[in-house]
C-alpha cells in the first residue's frame, strides 16, 4: 500500500500559492482495496503549532468516525433485511346507530279522534245590504300544538333498560331497526316471506315462533288462509333442516298459537308438533267484542315465555296477524316495545294499510235481515302519530277520496316493528274495502315520506313539533278539522220561481256560510307570511303536509266566498220579472277568473293554486299528490250559468166529478177479531269487526 502525503499552508482552505510536495512511502504491508491513500501535509514553513496537534488529530477521528456511520447506515438501506410476511388482520366492525330510548315518564300519544263533538255553529245571519250571508265573531280557536297534545297524558312507570341479552350484555344501540313498508302483496306472500324469516333466523339460534291471531270475525278469511298455508310453510322449514341449511338442534324450532281480542287467550303453548299448530288455527274461535288488544297480548305473552330465551337461549319471534290497528295505543304499546327490546323479541305484522291522514275507516256491510249496506266503522290509522291532514270535502264531481289509503302502515304496529327489527306486511284485507281503490303506491318512492317512528313519547313529539312553525300549523289545523265539521259543496244546480228566489239563494248562502265560519277559524292556524318558511323545513314530508292543507283551506274558502258573492248578486240585480221571462234555473260551473270575492279572495286563490302546484310536482306518485291534483282539477272561481224553463201550460179545466162513494160493507167485522197491525222489522244487529 502506498501513502501519498500532501502539504497545506494554513489557513485550511486550499490557496493556490501554496506550494504542494507530495511524498509517497512504501510500506511493506500487501495492498489491498485501497491502492493509494491521499494523506495532506502542510508545508514546514506552515506546520501547526504544537499545542494545537492533539486537537487537530481529534478532530480527524471524529470525521472517520462520522464517515464510517454514514457508510454503514448507508448500506443498511440499499440491502434491507428480509422481513417475515405478516397474516392478513381479521377485523370485525359494527355499523352503529345511535337511539334514543328509555325516558322516564313515558307518555302515549293521543291519536286523532273523529268522533269528537262538532263545536256549535252560531246562527247565521244574513246581510241584506251586501246580500252575502255571513258569520260574526269568528273566534281565534287555534290552540298551540303543547294544548292539543296534552289532552290526554298517561304516567307510565319507569321502564327497565332495554338490551338484547345473549348471554352477555350488549350496548343497546346495536338493536336493528325493522322494515315499515313492505310493498303491498297478497297474505299467501307475506306467509311465504314469514318462511324465509324464519329460516333466517333458525340459522343462528333455536327459535319460539308465536303466531298472534286476531280473532275478530272480519279476519276469518285470513285465518283459513294462514291454517292452509301452514303445512306447506312448516314442510319447507323441515325440508330445510334434512338439508343442512338450517342447523340440526334437538327441538330448534318450537311454535305456539295466541288468539287477542277482548282477551288474550293462549290456545297452543309452544310445542315442536306441527299438528295441534296447524289444529289450534284451524279452530281458532271468533271474539265477538268487537276489541283488538294487540299490544297487550304482545306484552302478555313475552311475558309469559321469556323463559324460553333467558334459560333455553331461544330467539323469540312474534307473528301478528291482524286486520285493524289495534284498541290498547298508548301505555301497552310502550309496554309492549319494552319488553320485546328487553328480551329480543321480533315482531312480525301481517296487516291492512292506513287510511291517508285518518284514524278511522268504513267496512260496507250487507245486513241480510234487509239487504241495506251500513257502515261500520274501524280504527285503521293513522299512519302517524297524530293525523297530519284537515278533513274538507271536494267540490263538483269527481272521487272525494274521504278514506284514500295512506301506503303506509298503522302508526303503532308500524312503530313496534320499527323498534324490535322485524317487518310489517301490507297485506289487503277485509277491512280495507271502504278505501278508495287508488292506494298502491311505489315502495321506492314513499321511503322518503315515511313518518318519524322514533318518538314514543307525547313530550318528546311535542317538544320535537315547536322547533318547526309550519308542523305547528299543520297539526292545529288537522285537529281543528275534527271539531269543525265542515259542509260539502252546497246547491250547484238551483230552480227557483218569482216569488221564493231571494229565499232560496239566501238560504243556499247559509250553507257556505257556516263552512266559511269554520274554514276561518282552521285558517288562524296560519300566521300571514307562512308560507316563506317552506324552504327551511328540512323534512320532505311535513313540506307536503303543510302545502296541501294550506292549498286545500285557502281553495275552499275562495269557492264558498265566491259562491256567495255570485248569490248575492243574483238576488240584487235580478227581478222578479227576470225570473218569469228568463232566469229561472241557475248552474254554478267552475271558472278560472276569480272576480266575484275581491282582489283579496282573489290572492288567496292564488297562493292556494301554487301551493297545490308544488305537491304535484314535488311528491309525484304519494297520496299527497293525488289529493293536491283533485283539488286542482276545477279552477276555483265561480260562473253561473243562467238558464229559463217554462212553466207548463195550465190544466184545462174539467168539470168537476162527484167523488164516487165507497160501498157500505155487507158484514162489520168484529173489533175484537181484528188482527194487530205489522210490527216495523227490528234494526239488523250489525257485527262488531
Amino acid at each position: 500500500m502506498s501513502v501519498a502525503v500532501q502539504k497545506f499552508s494554513r489557513p485550511i482552505a486550499v490557496q493556490p500559492e501554496v506550494p504542494v510536495k507530495p511524498i509517497r512511502l512504501d510500506l511493506d504491508e500487501p495492498r489491498s482495496e485501497f491502492d493509494d491513500v491521499i494523506l495532506l501535509e502542510f508545508a514546514d514553513d506552515d506546520l501547526p503549532d504544537p499545542t494545537n496537534t492533539r486537537t487537530a488529530l481529534g478532530g480527524l477521528l471524529v470525521s472517520l468516525l462520522l464517515h464510517a456511520w454514514l457508510m454503514m447506515n448507508l448500506g443498511g438501506w440499499l440491502l434491507p433485511e428480509p422481513v417475515e410476511a405478516l397474516e392478513p388482520v381479521l377485523e370485525t366492525t359494527f355499523a352503529e346507530k345511535v337511539i334514543h330510548q328509555e325516558i322516564e315518564d313515558a307518555i302515549p300519544f293521543e291519536l286523532a279522534n273523529p268522533d269528537d263533538r262538532e263545536l256549535e255553529v252560531r246562527e247565521v245571519t244574513n246581510a241584506m245590504s251586501l246580500g252575502l250571508a255571513v258569520v260574526q265573531n269568528v273566534p281565534k280557536v287555534a290552540a298551540p300544538a303543547k294544548q292539543l297534545l296534552d289532552e290526554a297524558r298517561v304516567d307510565l312507570a319507569k321502564l327497565p333498560a332495554y338490551d338484547v341479552p345473549e348471554g352477555l350484555k350488549f350496548d343497546d344501540r346495536l338493536v336493528v331497526k325493522g322494515s315499515t313498508g313492505e310493498q303491498m302483496v297478497q297474505i299467501e306472500s307475506a306467509l311465504d316471506r314469514v318462511t324465509w324469516e324464519i329460516a333466517q333466523n333458525l340459522q343462528e339460534s333455536k327459535l319460539l315462533v308465536v303466531w298472534l291471531l286476531d280473532g275478530s270475525g272480519s279476519l276469518k278469511t285470513q285465518r283459513e288462509a294462514v291454517a292452509k298455508r301452514l303445512r306447506r310453510i312448516y314442510g319447507e322449514l323441515g325440508a330445510l333442516e334434512n338439508t343442512s341449511t338450517i342447523p340440526r338442534h334437538d327441538k330448534g324450532l318450537l311454535s305456539s298459537v295466541v288468539m287477542f281480542g277482548e282477551k288474550t287467550n293462549f290456545i297452543v303453548k309452544p310445542t315442536d308438533n306441527f299438528d295441534e299448530v296447524q289444529e289450534g288455527i284451524a279452530n281458532l274461535p271468533t271474539d265477538s267484542s268487537g276489541v283488538e288488544n294487540v299490544f297487550t297480548a304482545i306484552k302478555q305473552t313475552v311475558n309469559l315465555w321469556s323463559s324460553y330465551r333467558t334459560e333455553q337461549h331461544r330467539r323469540i319471534m312474534l307473528i301478528t296477524i291482524t286486520d285493524e290497528a289495534g284498541d290498547d295505543f298508548g301505555k301497552p304499546h310502550l309496554d309492549a316495545i319494552a319488553i320485546c327490546r328487553r328480551y329480543g323479541a321480533k315482531a312480525y305484522v301481517i296487516g291492512p294499510t292506513a287510511p291517508f291522514g285518518q284514524r278511522r275507516g268504513f267496512v260496507p256491510y250487507v245486513a241480510p235481515e234487509n239487504g241495506k249496506t251500513y257502515q261500520i266503522p274501524i280504527d285503521l290509522g293513522p299512519e302517524a302519530a297524530m293525523a297530519e291532514n284537515v278533513s274538507l270535502p271536494f267540490w263538483f264531481n269527481g272521487p272525494q277520496y274521504d278514506y284514500l289509503s295512506s301506503g303506509f302502515a298503522p302508526f303503532g304496529l308500524a312503530r313496534l316493528v320499527s323498534e324490535t327489527g322485524g317487518v310489517y306486511f301490507l297485506t289487503n284485507m277485509t277491512t280495507m274495502a271502504g278505501l278508495a281503490p287508488i292506494g298502491t303506491f311505489d315502495e321506492a318512492t314513499l321511503r322518503t315520506f315515511a313518518p318519524d317512528y322514533s318518538f314514543g313519547e307525547v313530550d318528546e313529539f311535542a317538544k320535537d313539533v315547536r322547533k318547526h312553525p309550519l308542523r305547528v300549523c299543520v297539526l292545529n289545523a288537522a285537529q281543528m278539522s275534527l271539531r269543525f265539521k265542515i259542509k260539502g259543496a252546497p246547491r250547484l244546480d238551483i230552480r227557483v220561481t218569482a216569488n221564493n228566489f231571494r229565499q232560496t239563494a239566501t238560504n243556499a248562502q247559509k250553507d257556505v256560510a257556516e263552512s266559511q265560519y269554520m274554514l276561518d277559524a282552521m285558517l288562524q292556524a296560519f300566521p300571514p307570511g307562512i308560507e316563506k318558511q317552506l324552504d327551511r323545513e328540512p323534512s320532505l314530508r311535513w313540506r307536503m303536509a303543510f302545502s296541501l292543507n294550506y292549498g286545500r283551506l285557502l281553495a275552499n274558502r275562495t269557492r264558498n266566498l265566491e259562491y256567495n258573492s255570485a248569490l248575492a248578486l243574483m238576488k240584487t240585480s235580478l227581478s222578479e220579472g227576470d225570473i218569469n221571462t228568463r232566469s229561472n234555473h241557475w248552474i254554478f260551473h267552475p271558472s278560472p277568473d276569480v272576480k266575484n270575492s275581491g282582489v283579496a279572495s282573489k290572492k288567496g286563490a292564488q297562493l292556494a293554486v301554487d301551493l297545490l302546484n308544488r305537491v304535484v310536482t314535488e311528491a309525484p306518485g304519494t297520496p299527497w299528490a293525488i289529493m293536491a291534483a283533485r283539488e286542482l282539477q276545477y279552477p276555483l272561481g265561480i260562473r253561473v250559468e243562467e238558464r229559463f224553463i217554462p212553466p207548463p201550460p195550465p190544466a184545462a179545466q174539467n168539470k168537476a166529478q162527484p167523488t164516487p162513494q165507497k160501498p157500505r160493507p155487507l158484514f162489520i167485522p168484529d173489533p175484537k177479531k181484528q188482527q194487530p197491525p205489522t210490527p216495523p222489522p227490528k234494526p239488523p244487529v250489525l257485527p262488531k269487526l
